[in-house]
């Protein structure tokens, strides 16, 4: 499969049929084929994970989608080099992806994947990497390192697993495990409840280009807390019991400009945080739009309120046909509207751009209408 795998040209979906025609015809066994033009395909799609990268990896579908971006990884590794881990076990290894980042960094690193086709991809993805051992086998079973890695198995036959419980392994049989090296980091879904995560933990979202990506439970890194953390730029942490409530904050009436806060910083429980740290407020009760004065922070997107305006259709495509909006960005929070959905019933004609964010206000649903503020 990888000598004909070498052979072929970048992955073209409309020509999958004529190219296995040809390769069949050149004899080529069906099965080769059919393996070579999946790994094609896989990556491709790889490409905006693993940039070039890619292309001297195997995958399979679902460790490609539940594997480490390598800005992820390396942060990963940043934190166990950070505190003094030289060796670590990784529990769950998929296709090698944070495995590769732990080994590049000098840890030695023995990854343990129970799926043998998983392992197989893992062990030829970190094949120029002597510090690295990657084994088909129970990954919580005889850990003797200092470190522990685990990325559990989070969608099944149905999609994603909601429960913590029904991971593969369970999370409580991780965080068992965890507990008997000294430091240790498992990677969740960024939607976990906070009652499943431990008091003792420091506990962080990672977002990159305003998309939440991932969160990891840190043991023995620090204190307990939350932390959103953007990858390459900057932290907000939020001392404290990891498990508990997040701080809630009293609205205010909307001023001239409206924050949309990081995903990883409203996951994290950060919005008390942004909003004693720069004297913002919600726009209404339980609402992730803030409002106040002129601030700046890489948690933060602004957007100067032009104007607001009714939430009802006929009324809203009145007033932006009046200004002669053609183009229009939605953004919405605490409204079951789809953007798209509303966007394509306006039907909008008009030769300017604007963007509309559909949210409660103290006075009610509201359109308000807004500027997107330079960064500084």
């Amino acid at each position: 499969m990888l000598d004909l795998l070498s052979r072929l040209s970048p992955y073209d979906g409309g020509a999958i049929f004529s190219l296995t025609a040809r390769l069949r015809s050149e004899g080529w066994d069906a099965a080769i084929v059919a393996a070579a033009l999946t790994q094609s395909r896989l990556r491709a799609q790889a490409q905006h994970k693993f940039g070039s990268r890619a292309d001297r990896m195997l995958f399979t579908a679902d460790a490609l989608e539940q594997a480490s971006r390598p800005d992820a990884a390396s942060h990963h590794a940043a934190v166990f080099t950070a505190a003094g881990v030289a060796s670590l076990r990784e529990v769950g290894a998929g296709i090698g992806a944070d495995t590769l980042a732990f080994a590049e960094s000098g840890i030695h690193v023995t990854a343990r994947e129970l799926d043998p086709e998983r392992a197989e991809f893992a062990a030829y993805n970190l094949r120029d990497h002597e510090g690295a051992v990657v084994e088909a086998a129970d990954g919580l079973a005889d850990i003797t390192e200092d470190g522990l890695w685990a990325d559990p198995a989070r969608r099944g036959a149905k999609g994603r697993i909601i429960n913590p419980e029904e991971w593969g392994p369970p999370l409580s049989a991780v965080l068992a495990a965890a507990r008997t090296v000294r430091v240790a980091g498992i990677k969740v879904a960024p939607g976990i409840d906070y009652s499943h995560l431990p008091p003792d933990a420091t506990v962080e979202w990672l977002s990159s280009g305003g998309e939440l990506i991932e969160a990891i439970i840190w043991l023995g890194i620090g204190p307990p807390a939350r932390r959103a953390v953007l990858l390459g730029d900057a932290s907000l942490t939020i001392p404290g019991d990891p498990s508990g409530p997040a701080a809630m904050v009293d609205p205010a009436p909307l001023g001239e400009i409206i924050y949309e806060p990081d995903p990883a910083a409203i996951r994290a429980g950060g919005i008390g945080a942004l909003c004693e740290k720069f004297d913002l407020a919600p726009v209404a009760p339980g609402i992730a739009y803030l409002t106040g004065g002129p601030v700046s922070s890489p948690f933060l997107t602004g957007f100067s309120v032009v104007d607001v305006l009714p939430l009802q259709e006929k009324k809203l495509a009145r007033e932006l046909k009046a200004r002669g909006i053609g183009s229009l960005e939605i953004k919405k929070r605490g409204v079951d509207i789809a953007p798209d959905v509303l966007r394509a019933r306006l039907r909008l004609k008009g030769r300017t751009s604007a963007t509309l964010v559909l949210t409660p206000l103290l006075e009610g649903r509201r359109a308000v209408l807004v500027e997107r503020l330079p960064r500084s």
